[in-house]
């Protein structure tokens, strides 16, 4: 066996010593990182609006929880929304500067979005599915 200089045995030394741990927080980032984005679909197939019938309609919307915030997004606008329920029903709730929103999701999937918009005022109600966890 060749002795080995200081220097040597620093870069051994450091090679070792080193990478373990580098690796080792690198795994640990990756394992604390953030989840995906979580995003619940829904389409309506029937509209109603105040006390008029109800009609066919095709209007779909989606629930997306990233970061820790949950929005409803529709084509028009993204909504800041507030969770509750349970594991097997859920509750979504958003305002805004022109209408309060209400989701309800029951644990087959059968939804109904209701949005009451303050100038009028009016009510609009939608019944559909939504599919996905969040």
């Amino acid at each position: 066996m060749t002795p080995m200089s200081a220097k040597a045995f620093w870069e051994v030394d450091v090679k070792f010593s080193v990478t373990p741990p580098i690796a080792l927080c690198a795994l640990l980032s990756f394992l604390t990182a953030p989840s995906m984005a979580e995003t619940v679909q829904c389409s309506f197939t029937t509209e109603c609006y105040e006390a008029e019938a109800c009609s066919e309609t095709a209007f779909d919307l989606s629930i997306e929880d990233a970061d820790g915030k949950t929005a409803i997004v529709t084509d028009a606008q993204t909504i800041p929304t507030s969770i509750g329920g349970s594991e097997a029903v859920r509750i979504y709730v958003g305002v805004t500067d022109d209408a309060f929103h209400l989701i309800s999701r029951a644990s087959g999937g059968a939804t109904r979005y209701t949005t009451h918009i303050y100038e009028g005022p009016m009510m609009v109600n939608y019944l559909g599915t939504c599919k996905g966890e969040n």
